[in-house]
């Protein structure tokens, strides 16, 4: 099992067999990296939906610390036992996996798998280009997974769930109305007016339940499919 060389990752083991190498080089999406090191403190909690296989979810289990708090929600179910792995061998037993889509309802889910291990999505959203399968996952929201678990409320979400992001959002309006967390969302599309398309709406949307949206500095130079990041916070009254 590689460790990480660099990024705030630093030092901590990562199985990541069949995974972009940029995740054991610790250079994978760097602006995120840092914008989820800068943003929590030791105690928080964090919530990391599409965590593919954990990377964001070992760098929040290490800044949160032995009184934080990580939920992985990661459907593809090599993906989830990657974070487990990955988990025990960096002895962060605060990072808690729930091997489930998160949308607007819960219930059964058809995800379809692709090649990238990172890129499967919901039949419901898109068909990945490079599909290799489809599978029947639990689909669960985030006000409901709350509820069921009796999880400590979030201080921090990341989002990346190749276009569902919607769905995520309007399964978690009481979890945001009541505890106001930080929201970091990557949005992507084949073109820059489809992916500036999804920022409106998503910042719309956010500015429904009282959050602004800004962008974060660019991860990918953006010269074929595009990528953006986007850091959503609750206006203070």
């Amino acid at each position: 099992m590689p460790t990480i060389a660099g990024g705030e990752a630093a030092g901590l083991k990562i199985f990541s067999r069949g995974a972009d190498p940029d995740f054991a080089r610790g250079i994978y999406e760097l602006p995120v990296q840092k914008a989820i090191a800068s943003r929590l403190m030791p105690g928080d909690v964090f919530y990391d939906i599409g965590a593919n296989i954990g990377f964001f979810s070992l760098i929040a289990a290490r800044q949160v610390g032995a009184a934080g708090q990580v939920y992985a929600y990661e459907p593809v179910p090599r993906n989830a036992a990657a974070i487990e792995r990955s988990r025990d061998a960096n002895g962060l037993s605060r990072l808690r996996v729930f091997a489930e889509a998160v949308g607007a309802l819960s219930g059964q889910v058809e995800l379809l798998l692709a090649r990238h291990l990172g890129g499967a999505t919901l039949a419901t959203v898109s068909m990945p280009p490079d599909m290799k399968g489809r599978l029947d996952v639990r689909m669960t929201t985030i006000d409901a997974s709350i509820a069921e678990h009796g999880l400590r409320p979030p201080s921090l979400i990341k989002v990346d769930v190749e276009g569902a992001e919607m769905d995520v959002f309007r399964g978690m309006v009481a979890t945001l109305n009541a505890h106001r967390p930080k929201i970091i969302c990557e949005i992507d599309d084949a073109t820059k007016e489809g992916a500036d398309q999804k920022m409106r709406e998503i910042a719309r949307f956010l500015a429904s339940v009282g959050y602004t949206v800004s962008p974060l500095p660019v991860a990918y130079a953006n010269g074929g499919w595009q990528v953006l990041h986007l850091l959503a916070q609750p206006v203070t009254m």
